[in-house]
């Protein structure tokens, strides 16, 4: 089981957990929750919009509130985005946390966020204890401890760098997972970021240390593609650019890799918003780097191919929001878990170069030419 089918597995067992009243469906019929930036103002009529904040402000108090962090305009120093006013017609800053609420919401159910302490202990516990018992339950631990060194993404590393591309888009939808599960249990928003990669990370190093009494060996390569996959989602949650970029891996059945295709998506959609235009039907694809490898431990053998891939596809997560399915209900977030995080077969055409020879193949999907 691969870390990015434990945690689906895993935001699965919220959401069954979670089955019952929702806060997020006793709000008055909004689509989006109220969030502390839309808070009416205080007894004495004054606004609570702030341009800049308090001096005394400090990083603790950021850390366990729900201010977010924005990067103001480029002229502009590092500054927390303190309550705007969400009916400002110019955003003050390309990072407005206003862009990215769809992609960013959770459902809520009172009970989990009652049984916080709870659900913290349990988290870490399911997920490093998930990927410990695949590694020294599913393989032979007959072996002492070993370090194996796989390399990265060479041509004659045992899977084309597959694995590699696998390790990066996993952990960054495990990251992405976490953080969603965290503000499930009521984590303010900047303690979820961190707590999602940080668990992400020692999930990995998990992952790897249990590798080590088996066949495959701790790879210091596996663990820096884990690092750099939940580093970056938790770069792509403070910045507030979920509409933005994503990437998205791949878990087609097979022994190898020879049929997948991991992705890092920039969302038209997201775009389109920020600039205030309006794309039509464009708004549901995207533009993709991808990176598959062919023909690495296949039976019969067959030409061998790092393929790095240029290609556009649709972007199920806008067309699931067209179609009305918010993440702020439960049926609507295990949709989005599928449709956001895996790149679907079929749904994007593109160029792909193989780096072993030199020769563009395409146009094609990718998973099955």
């Amino acid at each position: 089981m691969r870390p990015a089918t434990r945690s689906l597995a895993l935001c699965w067992l919220l959401m069954l957990v979670g089955a019952g009243p929702l806060l997020a469906q006793d709000r008055g019929g909004r689509p989006f929750s109220l969030s502390a930036d839309e808070a009416p103002a205080g007894p004495a009529g004054e606004s609570p919009y702030h341009l800049l904040p308090d001096r005394s402000l400090e990083a603790e108090r950021w850390l366990g509130s729900e201010q977010r962090l924005a990067l103001a305009q480029p002229w502009s120093s590092l500054a927390l985005n303190q309550d705007r006013d969400p009916e400002r017609s110019t955003p003050a800053s390309w990072f407005d946390p206003r862009f990215d609420r769809a992609e960013t919401e959770v459902p809520r159910w009172s009970f989990l966020e009652r049984h916080q302490t709870l659900f913290s202990v349990l988290l870490p516990i399911t997920s490093i204890g998930a990927v410990t018992a695949n590694s020294l339950v599913a393989y032979n631990t007959n072996h002492s401890f070993r370090v194996h060194e796989e390399g990265w993404f060479g041509k004659d590393t045992t899977n084309g760098g597959a694995d590699k591309a696998s390790h990066l888009t996993d952990y960054y939808v495990t990251a992405s997972l976490l953080e969603d599960a965290y503000k499930m249990i009521g984590y303010s928003e900047n303690k979820a970021i961190l707590a999602g990669v940080g668990l992400a990370i020692a999930t990995g190093l998990a992952n790897e240390l249990s590798d080590g009494v088996t066949r495959h060996g701790f790879s210091w390569e596996d663990l820096a593609m884990d690092s750099a996959g939940a580093l970056a989602a938790g770069l792509v949650s403070v910045t507030h650019t979920r509409d933005l970029f994503s990437m998205r891996t791949s878990h087609l059945p097979s022994s190898s890799y020879t049929h997948d295709v991991y992705s890092a998506d920039f969302k038209f959609s997201g775009l389109a918003r920020r600039l205030g235009v309006n794309l039509g039907p464009l708004r549901w694809l995207l533009f993709s780097v991808t990176y598959g490898a062919k023909g690495y431990r296949v039976t019969p053998a067959i030409e061998q191919q790092r393929q790095l891939g240029f290609e556009v596809g649709l972007n199920v997560q806008q067309i699931l929001f067209d179609l009305r399915v918010p993440r702020s209900t439960w049926w609507g977030y295990a949709l989005h878990v599928f449709g956001d995080n895996l790149r679907l077969p079929f749904t994007a055409v593109g160029m792909r170069v193989d780096l072993n020879r030199g020769r563009w193949h395409g146009p094609n999907n990718g998973n099955y030419d």
